[in-house]
């Protein structure tokens, strides 16, 4: 698994993966600081703000830009043989279908990890540009966000495994991207709602943003065993299918 995670990593150097990972949580971080200066201007930034800032940028990013961010990066790790009609070289080396298919999803998967976690250090370095005192310490504000964003990663798992599942079985970038697009748009009806549990793209917000602790973990929970289902019916439906 290894060797086959670092063929991985040599193939995102060439791709705009990297470069996305970074960009998507940049642009959360320009959107919420820079709607609150517009609106408010810079004394909007008083002791104690961090943490509504802190809540703005985690909701922009379990709404809208995280789904998005997994429907391309997904297609991203999975267009190079896609785009480059490698899929049978691959396939005829020494290894199985099933091992493939587990490298490129851990491949989007701590891609994932990474976005989220740069996302935290972004917003803790455009606190420090802007002066913003307050906050309890400076551990504090890190222990907390770390915690927040090493769940985003278990939080996505179900959304993670149906777009990988979707841009392995489709060439074309157009079904994943719209899969996560007109996922996207239910966030805000269906993850407000008591019918969140049937709606795998609203566990991050609830795990995340839920406002009790037993919520959390209950979409946490939800979040690891469905997306841990999903992958093996996933994977042993489409390594069979392309087998047979």
């Amino acid at each position: 698994m290894l060797p086959l995670l670092r063929v991985e990593a040599i193939k995102l150097r060439r791709s705009l993966a990297l470069l996305v990972t970074l960009a998507c949580p940049l642009m959360v971080v320009l959107l919420v600081f820079g709607v609150t200066l517009k609106q408010t201007g810079p004394s909007a930034f008083k002791p104690a703000t961090w943490t509504m800032l802190w809540g703005a940028v985690t909701a922009v990013w379990s709404y809208f830009m995280l789904p998005l961010y997994i429907a391309l990066i997904t297609c991203l790790v999975n267009g190079a043989e896609h785009r480059n009609q490698a899929w049978r070289l691959m396939l005829t080396l020494p290894i199985q279908r099933g091992q493939l298919y587990l490298a490129k999803f851990l491949t989007a998967w701590l891609l994932v990890g990474a976005a989220s976690l740069l996302l935290a250090a972004l917003v803790a370095l455009a606190i420090a540009i802007l002066g913003i005192a307050g906050y309890p310490t400076v551990e504090a504000f890190a222990g907390g966000a770390a915690f927040a964003m090493l769940k985003i990663p278990l939080a996505c798992l179900p959304v993670l495994v149906i777009q990988h599942a979707i841009s392995w079985r489709f060439p074309s970038v157009v079904p994943p991207l719209a899969m996560g697009m007109i996922a996207t748009m239910g966030i805000v009806q269906i993850g407000s709602s008591q019918y969140w549990v049937f709606y795998p793209w609203s566990y991050t917000l609830m795990a995340v943003r839920g406002g009790m602790a037993e919520l959390q973990q209950h979409a946490l929970l939800l979040a690891m065993g469905l997306g841990a289902t999903l992958y093996l019916v996933s994977a042993l439906w489409l390594c069979r299918r392309e087998s047979a």
